[in-house]
């Protein structure tokens, strides 16, 4: 019970990652806020997190809007009493690119405001409150398509890189104060991001030419993961809730690569 007498707010956590996250941090002891463009799945998310005993809160919030995202913490500090720990994992995935040129103007906002934007408005947002308590912790939700530069993805890309780089801007200037700020980089992991990825390779792709999705996925596990199997979602909440807790005190502006080894560095 490394969170117990926690709350911890999970953005887009009801479904995939987000998911594994917020159940993570329930097991942990923590009570959790569920904000989420997608109700009806913060719902779903928010009995399991009943079943294991936490007291739990799923509303919709569009974290791209500054009015929804103070809307949302300020509901959860009413309605769970206080906040410890935001989990900025909300995001998307833009239209493949490769040829970079294939995207659209509107690809490249978007995928800025859902990845890269909401993290700058939840955080804003949050800091005064952590401030004030000299203590918080931050754990944004980034990707290896940041470090990687990933060709298939350049919209997503960068925004994760951005993320990245946030991090560490956020975790310089908030280190007086006692709040820590990271960022986790997942790997592959077979979510619906991924299935739409992996049926745009097959179409396009010579290679995959034929593959089903799950085919395909199978083949770039094999093909860019030294430890040659599949990750979940709860990896990612393993890490998430280790950053979290009070045993990662010391650690700040660190981008941690839970990935099976894709990104060493």
């Amino acid at each position: 019970m490394r969170l117990a007498g926690k709350v911890a707010v999970v953005t887009g956590g009801g479904s995939g990652i987000g998911r594994g996250i917020a159940l993570a941090m329930a097991r942990e002891g923590a009570d959790i806020a569920i904000p989420d463009i997608q109700v009806l799945n913060a719902e779903k998310v928010a009995d399991e997190v009943k079943a294991l005993g936490r007291k739990v809160l799923a509303m919709k919030t569009d974290v791209t809007s500054a009015a929804d995202v103070k809307a949302m913490v300020d509901r959860t500090r009413d309605t769970l009493g206080k906040i410890d720990i935001l989990v900025n994992n909300a995001g998307m995935a833009a239209p493949p690119g490769m040829p970079f040129m294939n995207n659209t103007e509107e690809d490249w906002d978007r995928a800025f405001a859902v990845n890269t934007k909401s993290v700058f408005l939840t955080c804003r947002a949050i800091a005064p409150y952590f401030i004030e308590r000299k203590a918080g912790r931050i754990v944004n939700i980034a990707s290896i398509a940041g470090p990687l530069a990933a060709t298939t993805m350049p919209a997503y890309s960068v925004a994760k890189q951005g993320v990245i780089t946030f991090t560490r801007v956020i975790a310089k200037e908030l280190a007086v104060h006692r709040i820590t700020a990271n960022a986790i980089c997942p790997g592959v992991l077979y979510t619906e991001f991924w299935q739409k990825l992996a049926a745009h390779i097959a179409e396009t792709n010579p290679a995959f030419k034929g593959m089903t999705p799950r085919q395909v996925f199978d083949k770039r596990v094999s093909d860019i993961v030294p430890m040659k199997c599949e990750q979940t979602p709860e990896d990612i909440g393993n890490a998430a809730v280790f950053l979290g807790s009070d045993e990662a005190r010391y650690i700040t502006g660190q981008a941690l690569m839970v990935d099976g080894g894709c990104v060493m560095w």
